[in-house]
């Protein structure tokens, strides 16, 4: 009768974390009616990588830019998420230290689909704003909020940092095409 109810609840953790690898231990806990320890024994067992691994491998293989040091360290799908990246030579212009805008833009939109889980998405309005210059070597902090879904239509908030000081922020309308749902 044990064994018959684990695997049940094994399969019902793979398939939501199928559904949505971005769930930490205690919510899954919650689903599954059983304690945050039985859920870390349970992902060993099945060799489910914990929370912090599983949001590291989704922005490298859907949303990383292959090549650049980012990292998304935490993200709540369709609400907010969290950034880094550590900028380098080969991202400034020639003949400066100076990192090109392009670069910067690409990092908050990166997070802005990724917080609203979309493959695929039209930016259909962007505002955005540099305020300050980034440097080789800054690494950079980026945090996204949510503020309005309307009909597969978002907007969402881009804040970039580098040493406690902003140096972007944008608001990005975007109109999701394909999502990873």
């Amino acid at each position: 009768m044990r064994s018959t109810l684990k695997k049940t609840r094994h399969d019902f953790i793979l398939s939501i974390l199928h559904e949505n690898p971005f769930l930490k231990d205690e919510e899954l806990a919650k689903k599954c009616g059983v304690s945050v320890s039985t859920i870390r024994n349970d992902r060993a067992e099945l060799g489910i990588a914990e929370y912090r691994e599983r949001v590291k491998s989704a922005a490298e293989g859907e949303f990383g830019s292959g090549g650049t040091k980012e990292e998304l360290l935490d993200l709540k799908l369709y609400e907010n998420g969290i950034s880094v990246l550590e900028t380098d030579s080969s991202m400034v212009f020639k003949n400066t230290n100076i990192v090109k805008g392009q670069c910067i833009y690409a990092f908050a939109e990166n997070l802005a689909l990724s917080v609203i889980n979309a493959r695929a998405a039209l930016v259909k309005i962007a505002n955005v704003k540099y305020t300050s210059e980034v440097h080789a070597g800054d690494k950079l902090v980026a945090k996204s909020k949510v503020i309005r879904e309307r009909d597969r239509e978002y907007i969402v908030h881009v804040f970039i940092n580098a040493d406690m000081r902003e140096v972007f922020r944008g608001k990005f309308n975007l109109e999701v095409h394909d999502c990873l749902d």
